[in-house]
Formats: structure tokens, C-alpha cells, sequence
């Protein structure tokens, strides 16, 4: 009897143990979230550094946050890292923020004030590699933005991009500068023809644009002298919010570039540490090297501590000089 009642208590005493400590290994933190509000901010490394010289008790949930190298000591080197990543500049051990693979729906507004953000931008789509590029977006878990135009054979493809949480934008309808740069009415007309367009088939509504040639094109003074200062006023009046570009993946010259080529391009802003990066890029059918190229580039980017999100209506617009 007595050792019937011994295993019973053994029994008792082993469950509670077990559920005493569930809710400790349901609660894990994620690697550089210290104080475990779901983001890695220079509170964090504060925190990793008071606990790394004992100013604050260690316990085992803080230690595995603090860890980001992996070593099972808390030291001045893994505050480090969690510091360099909340400001933007990539850690030793530490990758891209927990956050963005969580919630990939972020805005400029949702991280730190310095954060690194690439915008990638694809113009002149739909195509025959839109679903592609939209697979890669999705297995990397980025964000980012198409300026189409009409395309009758791709129908689809416009409510596949938003389907798959891209964001749409409106480049235009014709792409005829002889036709849209002849005057202000003129370029309304086009780009309320593919404004409609796309919320037929999407019903999307969007006020983001990307002007053909962006606004500092120099072709539209053929058609119409002044037309482009006339139209970037124009355009923030009518409730638009017009995107150029800071740099470009190179595969608008014209020339069959290999990927090896367009990816050199495209992360040249990684190493100049430019924080805030609107990359333009194409999605047209004779474009393949720029799909081949896409995977490294965001790897190159994510790997060097960016953010990869979309545009909306209060990112930067990085607005050329205009010259007509």
C-alpha cells in the first residue's frame, strides 16, 4: 500500500513539474527580443548589456534572447549585435528581424527611425513572369511594388499581385509618350483609363504612380515644352503620390544583360550604405535575367540587415530633378 501511494505522489509531484514549466518553453523568446515585445530595439541591447556585467538577474528566458551567437554566455559582444541590428546595420550572427518574417505587412512608420529599407519597384508588368517573380516574393516573405500598365494577354496577373499581399501601383495606360506627354488632359486621360482598368480587376483603388520615364524624362519636351513641371504639381493635387527611383537594377538599357550583371547593379546601394533604397527593376517578357538575378538580390539585402517592404502613400518618393 505504501508503495502504491509512493508512485502516486511521484506521479502528482512529476505532472506538476511538467506544467509548471510548459508555459516557460511556450513562452521561448526569439533571439534578440530581451524584453519580449515582439521587437529588437537599442532597449534590448541595454538590457543584454546590464544582464552581460550583472546588473540584472539572468534567468533562462533572458539568456536565450540575449544569446544571438550562440554560445550560452551573455557578454558585451551579443548586446553588441542585437544593437547594430536595431539601428540597421547588419550583425556578425544575428539576421533579418523576427518581425518581418512574421508580419511582412510593415511600413516605413512600424521601424526604427534608422532602419535600412529597400523598396523593390518592377515596372511595365504584367508579364509572362509576374507568377515567378510573385514566388519568389512569397518564399522570401518580402514585399514589393508593381507599376503596371495595360496588358489585355495578362489579365489575371493583376489580381494575382494583390491576391499575394503585393501592392499595385499605376504606371500607365498606352506608354505612348507622343500620346501622354502632349498635354496635361492628355496624360490625365491615360492614366485615368488604367486607373479604372486595374480596379475593374482587381477592385483596388490606388493613388501611387510612377510617371513613364519618371519625372525627370526628358523625351516629353518633344511633345510638349514644361509638360512634366506642369504634371508632378498636377498629379499631388489630383490626391496622387508620384515614385521615381535612387537606383536601378540596370536592366532598362536596352542590352541583354546576364543575371550576374543586373545583380551587380542592384546591390551597389549595400555597399554605399544607402539607408533608404527605391530599386527599379522590370517585369516584361524579355526580362528572364532579371527574375534569375531577384533571389540573390534579396538575399544580399536581407542578409545585410534591410527591410524589404512595399510603397505606400507616405514613403519617400525619392523625386528626381525634374528638366522639362
Amino acid at each position: 500500500m505504501k508503495r502504491i501511494l509512493c508512485v502516486f505522489l511521484c506521479l502528482i509531484t512529476l505532472t506538476g513539474i511538467c506544467i509548471l514549466h510548459f508555459p516557460v518553453y511556450a513562452a521561448s523568446k526569439r533571439a534578440g527580443d530581451v524584453d519580449d515585445d515582439g521587437w529588437i530595439t537599442a532597449a534590448d541591447a541595454r538590457l543584454c548589456l546590464r544582464f552581460s556585467v550583472g546588473l540584472e538577474e539572468l534567468d533562462f528566458l533572458s539568456q536565450e534572447a540575449c544569446d544571438t551567437d550562440g554560445d550560452w554566455l551573455v557578454t558585451a559582444s551579443d548586446a553588441r549585435n542585437i544593437l547594430r541590428f536595431a539601428v540597421g546595420y547588419p550583425s556578425d550572427t544575428l539576421r533579418h528581424p523576427a518581425q518581418v518574417e512574421e508580419n511582412i505587412d510593415l511600413t516605413e512608420k512600424d521601424l526604427p527611425e534608422d532602419a535600412r529599407i529597400l523598396y523593390m519597384t518592377f515596372d511595365d508588368g504584367p508579364s509572362s513572369f509576374t507568377t515567378e517573380i510573385l514566388d519568389i516574393l512569397d518564399h522570401y516573405k518580402v514585399r514589393a511594388t508593381f507599376f503596371v500598365l495595360y496588358n489585355p494577354y495578362y489579365t489575371a496577373k493583376y489580381s494575382e499581385i494583390v491576391e499575394r499581399g503585393q501592392t499595385i501601383a499605376l504606371h500607365c495606360y498606352t506608354h505612348n509618350y507622343g500620346e501622354i506627354y502632349t498635354s496635361k488632359e492628355a496624360y490625365f486621360k491615360d492614366l485615368h483609363a488604367i486607373s479604372d482598368y486595374v480596379y475593374n480587376l482587381t477592385g483596388v483603388r490606388t493613388n501611387l504612380i510612377r510617371f513613364p520615364g519618371g519625372s525627370s524624362n526628358t523625351v516629353s519636351i518633344n511633345y510638349k515644352d514644361g509638360i512634366m513641371s506642369e504634371l508632378v504639381t498636377a498629379v499631388e493635387e489630383e490626391g496622387y503620390h508620384y515614385f521615381d527611383w535612387n537606383y536601378t537594377n540596370d536592366d532598362a538599357t536596352g542590352e541583354e544583360l546576364t543575371w550576374e550583371e543586373i545583380y551587380a547593379a542592384a546591390i551597389e546601394p549595400i555597399d554605399k550604405d544607402v539607408k533608404k533604397v527605391i530599386l527599379l527593376m522590370h517585369d516584361t517578357d524579355a526580362k528572364q535575367t532579371t527574375v534569375e538575378a531577384l533571389p540573390h538580390i534579396i538575399e544580399d539585402y536581407k542578409d545585410a540587415g534591410y527591410y524589404i517592404i512595399a510603397l505606400n502613400e507616405n514613403s519617400p518618393g525619392m523625386h528626381h530633378k525634374v528638366q522639362n
